[in-house]
């Protein structure tokens, strides 16, 4: 048991150093994350990637199922994604072609969700794609909307396209990306966070993933994390 306890413990640490250490420093942006696996380790992940002309890929993944199984698919997409970034023209060529590549090398019972988003911080735009993810929400001034893409089906079932769609940030800004882990965290009344909650929470200007989180473990209560949870706060700086 000691032996496997260890084990656990060496497979958290590598998967914890597969996530970024530090987010970029972007002129005009603050960015912040975290990532907490229901078990010893899971299959959530996010990423920035740096890409030309000083944007940076933001992406959100969530791998089904639990445990090592989903962190060992996990840590065999994010090395996919990495090569792709710099070598497709958006986010839905993106997809579309890790999609391909896990239909050919993905076990059948597994897929993925994901967001995939480009951020051009001179022109102070983000363009998007999704596949099957939890829709990002967007926040100018105290307006709250969900950012909904047209095609885009989870990673690894069927061929596919991806939409891509590009919204225009204002000087005062939110975005939430979040796992189903977030949205879908439990009280000891079965009642679900919610997207209502997270609503209200991107709507405050004060708003953090520390506060979120906090918030989140408040409304649990004494009840145990069933899903692995993961959150990006991308927000004017």
């Amino acid at each position: 048991m000691q032996r496997v306890h260890e084990e656990q413990g060496e497979a958290r640490r590598i998967q914890e150093n597969l996530l970024p250490r530090t987010a970029p420093s972007l002129p005009g942006f603050q960015l912040e994350a975290e990532c907490v696996p229901a078990g010893a380790v899971g299959g959530d992940w996010y990423d920035y990637i740096p890409l030309n002309e000083g944007r940076v890929a933001i992406l959100l993944a969530d791998v089904s199922g639990k445990g090592m199984p989903a962190a060992l698919l996990m840590s065999a997409v994010r090395a996919i994604v990495r090569f792709l970034a710099p070598l497709t023209n958006g986010p839905g060529e993106m997809l579309s072609r890790l999609n391909q590549m896990l239909l050919n090398d993905f076990p059948t019972e597994h897929y993925v969700t994901m967001i995939y988003a480009v951020l051009d911080p001179a022109r102070r735009t983000l363009t998007f794609a999704s596949a099957g993810h939890p829709w990002p929400l967007l926040c100018h001034g105290t307006d709250v909307r969900p950012l909904h893409t047209d095609a885009g089906m989870p990673l690894g079932l069927l061929p596919g396209e991806f939409t891509e769609h590009t919204v225009k940030f204002c000087c005062d800004f939110r975005l939430l990306f979040y796992t189903d882990g977030i949205s879908e965290a439990l009280n000891r009344q079965d009642q679900e966070f919610g997207r209502s909650r997270l609503a209200e929470f991107v709507a405050t200007h004060d708003c953090s993933v520390f506060r979120l989180m906090e918030a989140i473990g408040q409304f649990r209560g004494k009840c145990a994390q069933k899903d692995d949870a993961t959150v990006i706060l991308l927000r004017s700086a």
